[in-house]
Formats: C-alpha cells, sequence, structure tokens
C-alpha cells in the first residue's frame, strides 16, 4: 500500500467548478466499467474477491462476514433469512405478500454470472486532487456480487446523502427496474 494524496469528494466538492466535477464522475464511470468488466474466475459465486467470505456493515445478519455463496440465488435465498414463497401462503390478500413473492420470483430466477463490486461506493470514499481522481479507498466490501448489487449498495447506503444519490446514474448504470425494485423491497424488510 501506499499512502495517496487528496481530498475526500465532499471537501473537494464544494470548490469545485461544474466541469471538474463532471470529469469527475466520468473518470468515476470509467474506473467502475473497467472494474464491472473484469471476468470472474470460473466457477465463482458470490464471494470476496479471493473466493472467501464478505463483510457488509450494512447486514447485520452478516456480522462480522457471511458467505461465500456458490449461487447468486443462494445469496439471495440467505438475504431473505430462508423465506419461501410456501411460508407466505397466509398472507395472500396483504399487498405485502405481492411485493414479498415478486421479489423472491427475481431472485429465484436466472443470473448472469456475478460482476466485481467495491460494494461501498460513496462521496468519502473517493480521493481527488486538482480535480481528478486519485483514489478509491475502502475495499473491504469488495467482492463479485450480482449485476445489480453496486449500484443499490450504493444507493440504499446514501440515503441521507442525496446529492451523491443524484449524481450515481453518472458513475454507474441504473439496473433493470424490477431489480431494483427487488432491491428495494428486500430492503424494507430486511435492509439495515
Amino acid at each position: 500500500m501506499e499512502r495517496i494524496q487528496g481530498e475526500e469528494l465532499p471537501k473537494a466538492w464544494k470548490s469545485m467548478s461544474e466541469e471538474s466535477l463532471e470529469r469527475v464522475f466520468a473518470q468515476l464511470r470509467k474506473i467502475f466499467q473497467e472494474l464491472r468488466s473484469l471476468a470472474p474466475p470460473p466457477g465463482t459465486g458470490v464471494e470476496s474477491c479471493v473466493g472467501g467470505s464478505l463483510y457488509d456493515s450494512r447486514i447485520s445478519r452478516g456480522n462480522p462476514r457471511f458467505g461465500p455463496f456458490k449461487t447468486i440465488q443462494e445469496f439471495h435465498f440467505w438475504l431473505r433469512r430462508d423465506l419461501t414463497v410456501e411460508d407466505l401462503k397466509d398472507r395472500e390478500k396483504d399487498q405485502d405478500w405481492h411485493d414479498l413473492v415478486e421479489m423472491i420470483r427475481q431472485q429465484d430466477g436466472p443470473w448472469s454470472p456475478p460482476k466485481f463490486a467495491h460494494g461501498d461506493l460513496n462521496p468519502f470514499n473517493v480521493l481527488v486532487r486538482d480535480g481528478e481522481v486519485v483514489g478509491i479507498l475502502d475495499w473491504e466490501f469488495s467482492g463479485w456480487y450480482p449485476n445489480y448489487w453496486e449500484y443499490t449498495s450504493a444507493w440504499f447506503g446514501n440515503v441521507i446523502r442525496t446529492e451523491w444519490q443524484g449524481k450515481l446514474d453518472k458513475i454507474l448504470d441504473r439496473p433493470r427496474p424490477e431489480e431494483f425494485n427487488m432491491e428495494e423491497v428486500r430492503n424494507k424488510w430486511w435492509g439495515e
């Protein structure tokens, strides 16, 4: 490791021109596109970059660590605390039932291979100097996750940073609406 000279983005943001900010967002987009283009090793499930357990402070059930999982479906099953559609039979008239059934259907469906994710993208983890990105900090949440995870983790992990949430589409590709809705339901019931 080496020490990188720079300022956390929120501190630098205040004095940056709109043009400089746009350049930073474009650099971040390129960095994250490169990360997401990494091909997972054969047989990779949801796991750390070295094939082991994961860490995410937003998932209290995973404290201190969780996984690895052989498949994305296994990861989803664990995230929803092993809930199945059969567990919800007596709630069929409840709107929450419909939302949960749709979430489970999405989670249990087919998934493309996992993508590499930083897992904790927030402005305090971005270092800038002279209007350029010079570093991304705090990689302890990183690993191989479902395609939507980077975006939804950055979104739901920054609910009080609405200005940052408003810039995420400049940095990351928004997941499909059904993936975002699926994660929104999961966060409602099992989020932190």
